[in-house]
């Protein structure tokens, strides 16, 4: 029991607790850290992976990938396969491995390191092999980690993109009726439906679509001095708009998120 010294000229830290506080900082997650060195982008040629430069963290153990580190796979049989970077505590040493298996791809083993020694076996690339070819498994995706500077841009971005207006040009179903496709209930009723009738600005708060079971409901307006009823409906991602009169035009509908 007593104090230990970590940020002191001095200061002894043992390697399981810089991994606890790497750990902790990198939100408590594990996987490839994006934006530093060359992310351990890899490419395949004459059946070799080759990686290049950067970091991996595994619950708080950072290891670094040199660049040009190659694996070599020989097409032999059948089979799928990841290239393994193995963290294992109990030996202290990280290796490169391959794990494969005919039919699917291999199970790992994923040792929980902040809480116990073992082994953890991070997949860094993912492909398939037959006895003449070998090739990159399309769409593979690693676990990834980015810097929270870019997590709160990110998030920045989606906030903007969620508070702009959506400028929608609807299709003709028949005169008088139109559709606009590629929204959901969640949008619609967080939003503010504007729907533009010739010279005409209609203003619908899109809650009030689902006050009721049937997810529809009704707007007065008077066009030319006369008196109509937009009827709007939605249902399976499409919301459907019923002019008061056959020949009135809806020439666009924003949707007003908020």
């Amino acid at each position: 029991m007593g104090l230990q010294k970590i940020t002191f000229e001095g200061g002894n830290v043992s390697a399981k607790k810089d991994a606890d506080l790497y750990y902790f900082l990198l939100s408590h997650r594990t996987g490839v850290l994006k934006g530093i060195k060359s992310g351990v982008t890899y490419t395949l040629a004459n059946n070799t992976i080759t990686f290049q430069d950067g970091y991996v963290a595994i619950f708080g153990r950072l290891i670094y990938v040199e660049g040009n580190t190659s694996v070599q796979v020989s097409p032999d049989s059948i089979k799928n396969g990841y290239v393994i970077l193995g963290v294992n505590t109990i030996t202290n040493e990280v290796s490169l491995y391959l794990k494969e298996l005919s039919g699917g791809f291999p199970l790992l083993i994923t040792t929980q390191l902040n809480l116990v020694d073992g082994l953890y076996e991070f997949p860094l690339a993912s492909y398939s092999k037959t006895s003449t070819s070998v090739t990159l498994t399309p769409g593979y995706e690693r676990p990834t980690i980015i810097s929270n500077a870019e997590v709160v841009s990110n998030l920045e971005q989606k906030i903007r993109s969620d508070s702009e207006p959506k400028v929608m040009t609807p299709t003709t179903v028949s005169p008088g009726v139109y559709r606009i496709s590629g929204t959901s209930s969640y949008e619609l009723s967080r939003s503010l439906i504007i729907v533009s009738i010739g010279t005409l600005v209609i203003t619908f708060p899109g809650t009030s679509l689902f006050y009721q079971i049937g997810s529809s409901n009704s707007v007065n307006y008077q066009y030319y001095g006369n008196f109509y009823s937009l009827n709007l409906r939605y249902e399976g991602g499409n919301l459907t708009l019923t002019c008061g009169s056959t020949s009135h035009t809806i020439s666009k509908v924003i949707i007003y998120r908020h």
